[in-house]
């Protein structure tokens, strides 16, 4: 699994259309990828696997496997995965509110300053909204990340 950088970014729960998420997520520039189905299962998380091979990949409401390696799961692990605990993930998009980027930057940064590798950023309830409306919403969530990714590696260098 490639190591996350600081605030990794990821979506809890499924997607528009369930699966076959993988080369969007890539495109938006999310940091863990996932199918998109609510419920994978060991083929859905298989061929995100194989979208994404050199991504950290992620479960959703399952016991899905892979054959080997290592993955992540929301919730409780199990069979190898790594669990995401949810006391450690900041929501940051709750489905379709078009912040933008700099109002998302603002809102993490408030949570995440004194101790950003704690964290995990997600955005959730984007199951039931457009393919089109989801990518933008998750591109602002990427692109308000980066920007608390920048500041705090400026305060840490000016330190």
């Amino acid at each position: 699994m490639q190591q996350l950088p600081v605030l990794p970014t990821l979506v809890l729960g499924g997607l528009p259309g369930g699966v076959g998420w993988a080369s969007r997520l890539l495109r938006t520039g999310i940091d863990v990828i996932s199918s998109g189905a609510v419920v994978d299962t060991d083929q859905t998380l298989s061929d995100t696997h194989t979208a994404a091979s050199y991504r950290p990949i992620k479960a959703t409401g399952c016991d899905a496997k892979l054959p080997s390696g290592a993955w992540l799961v929301e919730g409780q692990s199990s069979g190898g995965a790594v669990a995401i605990d949810p006391a450690d993930v900041i929501v940051a998009q709750d489905g379709l509110q078009y912040d933008n980027q700099n109002d998302v930057a603002a809102a993490l940064l408030e949570i995440a300053r004194d101790n950003p590798a704690k964290w995990w950023v997600a955005a959730r309830g984007l199951a039931d909204c457009s393919a089109d409306d989801a990518e933008l919403a998750l591109s602002v969530l990427v692109e308000g990340t980066k920007l608390v990714r920048l500041y705090l590696t400026k305060q840490q260098f000016e330190a």
